[in-house]
């Protein structure tokens, strides 16, 4: 019995924070719906430098909301003693320092999106896999983070084998993964919640 319910401990403390992955998967759906039609009515007519840095931007923009949101999860959790604070808490330290790299490298020097895209998905790809690796007892959470990690790393590695692809390309690929890590952070918050 003790064993029991060591191992369902992870789970518990993953089902408090079920709202940040809600607001998380609410903020990815609707960067993917403004990226997209920024990219669709922008590329219609242009496509310059100053509007790859407005995409790096709002990527960089997205990036440090979920760092700040993270972090708030952080916090609470390390002020109720939960398991996995630390979890959210090294999340929330990558995405600070990826936003704060993309607003740096945006004015030193123009790195391409899909390099900055690349490195975003990696990062949520291994913390994906940490907390289904966190949340094994759980088979069905389990796999669908193993699944959604996989998917982040698999777009991560084509976005830094392509860093030089056409932009308006990048931004609809990077929509398109945003939506399914919207959607996938939705589902589990609702698995979380029931």
């Amino acid at each position: 019995m003790a064993i029991d319910r060591a191992l369902e401990l992870p789970v518990q403390n993953v089902r408090i924070f079920w709202w940040v992955f809600a607001v998380r998967g609410g903020l990815a759906v609707v960067f993917a719906i403004v990226l997209f039609l920024a990219s669709s009515f922008l590329g219609i007519f242009f496509f310059d430098p100053v509007t790859l840095v407005y995409m790096s931007l709002l990527l960089g923009s997205y990036v440090l909301g979920n760092g700040l949101l993270l972090g708030v999860a952080a916090g609470f959790g390390f002020e109720h003693h939960l398991h996995l604070w630390w979890l959210a808490l090294g999340e929330s330290c990558f995405a600070l320092l990826l936003s704060v790299y993309i607003g740096i490298s945006m004015i030193m020097t123009p790195e391409s999106l899909a390099f900055l895209a690349g490195i975003h998905a990696l990062g949520t790809g291994f913390f994906q896999w940490m907390l289904a690796v966190k949340t094994r007892q759980a088979r069905p959470i389990q796999l669908l983070l193993a699944f959604a990690g996989v998917v982040s790393v698999a777009l991560g590695v084509v976005f830094l084998q392509h860093i030089h692809q056409a932009p308006r390309t990048t931004t609809q690929v990077l929509s398109g993964y945003e939506l399914f890590c919207g959607m996938s952070s939705i589902v589990f918050a609702l698995r979380l919640r029931s």
